[in-house]
């Protein structure tokens, strides 16, 4: 009994201690974004698996919210960096199973990521997380573009978080130098080849803003709000709501990483043994 009591005790001067820290970092600074939750991807005057692939977009049961003791992480100052540190293994695309769709990162990457943000107002670091995670995991860190897997793969799935045929049509007439092609068939979904499709945006420009484009045109506002907050339930139901698959111990330690390198608050499971 007595030990109880003290691993009671002890847990909840942990939990006091990281909610005083966190309470110490809410206050604004200037490499602080939305709600003050990390610093976010963005240069400064200084620098410039084979898995699922289940985006299937529809609705799923929320994973259930763990909230555990909190604790500070300081990640890398320049986005190249954090990329780098979300994705390690996109540092070269030496032994790539595809590599033609293999992009290594570097600061034109980076730069090609923040648009994407900009332009689709992810403005804040936990969404910036999500979004990153979701693009390490779905392209195996930048190896691939299409999908594979089981083999040969779902024709014209892709884009690097594999949205599925109809979403790549959609994604592709976003864009005023795509909508008319001949590819797209004067369609909704593409009257053509779903890989032809696939096809218009598979360059870096266009296969690393679909993530935002996604998030911004296909997730509802609650499940923004939900991920702005920075918190695991958040992401958990941006995962499962808006992605609409599920999530995984992969899924989630490309986030926490995602987390780490933007320097926000994440949770670690703390885990009792009692006797």
């Amino acid at each position: 009994m007595l030990r109880m009591i003290w691993i009671i005790l002890h847990l909840n001067l942990v939990l006091a201690l990281a909610l005083t820290f966190q309470a110490a970092r809410s206050s604004p600074s200037d490499d602080d974004h939305g709600h003050g939750h990390g610093r976010g991807l963005s240069f400064d005057h200084h620098h410039y698996h084979d898995h699922d692939h289940d985006n299937t977009t529809t609705n799923t049961t929320n994973a259930a919210h763990h909230s555990p003791p909190l604790t500070a992480r300081t990640g890398p100052a320049d986005p190249v960096s954090q990329l780098l540190a979300i994705a390690p293994s996109s540092n070269t695309c030496a032994n790539a199973p595809f590599p033609s769709e293999c992009t290594v990162t570097t600061a034109s990457l980076a730069q090609i990521i923040i648009g994407s943000f900009a332009s689709h107002n992810v403005s804040t670091a936990p969404e910036q997380a999500a979004l990153l995670s979701w693009m390490a995991f779905e392209s195996g860190e930048w190896k691939y573009n299409r999908n594979h897997f089981p083999a040969p793969g779902r024709p014209g799935q892709g884009t690097r978080v594999m949205m599925m045929p109809n979403y790549v049509a959609e994604f592709a007439r976003s864009f005023k130098e795509l909508a008319d092609g001949d590819e797209l068939g004067g369609t909704t979904t593409g009257s053509g080849d779903p890989d032809q499709v696939l096809d218009l945006v598979s360059a870096d420009k266009y296969s690393f803003a679909a993530a935002a484009w996604y998030y911004d045109t296909h997730c509802t506002p609650e499940v923004k709000e939900g991920v702005q907050t920075g918190g695991e339930q958040g992401w958990e139901e941006f995962v499962t709501v808006c992605v609409g698959t599920t999530v995984t111990e992969g899924r989630r330690g490309y986030w926490v990483k995602a987390c780490e390198a933007l320097n926000i608050v994440v949770p670690v499971p703390v885990v009792v043994v009692v006797e």
